[in-house]
């Protein structure tokens, strides 16, 4: 995907993280008690949407980046394969996102690069499709627009527990 990250427009636009593989995904889901949902684009399930309002490229390269602190893709998938791939967050309690050391931001990037294809649409009304489009679907690492689902607060604890911090029943609301 890097490679051929400026095939993608510079104009604000839809994306979605598609799984080419769910076989890649499934010992990490089943450790979270997750389950990866049947919405699929053409064969691949779709893992996350989102969107710009700005450049779609310069959003999905954000989530390519060895940088999860900028990615809410990254934080997602990440606690999830935390396990899988030793990830290891760099601690930081005053702050609502995370990071993992640098080799493990590697490992996530190259996990993303091998199981991971993206899918982009350019839209003048994206930010309206993106809720419209979670609403809807309902994407598995998505947690805006998905809160009250169970796997929207399994998530939110897991990235929570990710950061070092206990678990506080009101961030679930």
């Amino acid at each position: 995907m890097r490679r051929h990250i400026d095939c993608i427009p510079d104009t604000g636009g839809v994306y979605a993280f598609l799984l080419d593989d769910p076989d890649a995904l499934t010992p990490a889901l089943d450790r979270a008690r997750l389950k990866l949902d049947s919405l699929r684009l053409g064969r691949r399930a779709i893992l996350y949407l989102g969107a710009s309002g700005g450049s779609l490229r310069r959003r999905v390269k954000a989530h390519l980046s060895n940088d999860t602190g900028r990615s809410t893709f990254r934080m997602s998938l990440g606690a999830v394969l935390a396990e899988q791939l030793d990830l290891r967050v760099v601690p930081n309690p005053h702050v609502s996102y995370f990071w993992f050391e640098p080799d493990g931001e590697l490992r996530l990037s190259a996990w993303i690069a091998a199981n991971v294809s993206v899918a982009v649409r350019a839209s003048a009304e994206a930010m309206v499709e993106e809720k419209s489009l979670i609403a809807d679907e309902k994407p598995l690492l998505n947690i805006t627009g998905r809160r009250r689902q169970p796997s929207a607060e399994t998530l939110m604890v897991m990235r929570r527990e990710m950061r070092g911090l206990p678990l506080d029943p009101k961030t679930l609301n």
